[in-house]
């Protein structure tokens, strides 16, 4: 999400009563342990160390997260397997055939993590 576009849901954030702030947290907090649990089912994602930063990477789709916690790197990966996602959801009429395949598996993550939600 852009700042640009983050700014108007950050100004509503703070609008709403701590009661529903704290609801809309726990909620968030529920779907990305859904998400992770639906990556770490379909795309079966492992976690390295190289030098100083961690890595977490899976086989099937050509995505890597990096930090310098085991954490901070999972956290980037599920960052950049949304991203990618939503990229290819944006042009999925005119993907090559390597690019839809790889479009369905992560129709199967996000499909996934809506059901564990």
């Amino acid at each position: 999400m852009s700042m640009l576009a983050f700014q108007p849901f950050a100004n509503l954030y703070r609008s709403l009563p701590i009661q529903a702030q704290k609801r809309l947290q726990e909620t968030a907090r529920g779907y990305v342990k859904a998400l992770d649990r639906a990556i770490a089912e379909v795309l079966s994602p492992v976690a390295g160390r190289s030098g100083d930063l961690f890595l977490v990477a899976d086989e099937i789709i050509p995505l890597y997260g990096v930090g310098p916690t085991p954490e901070e790197a999972a956290a980037d990966y599920r960052s950049v397997v949304v991203e990618y996602y939503e990229s290819l959801q944006e042009d999925a009429g005119e993907l090559a055939d390597v690019l839809r395949e790889q479009l369905e598996v992560l129709r199967q993550v996000f499909a996934l993590a809506e059901r564990i939600a």
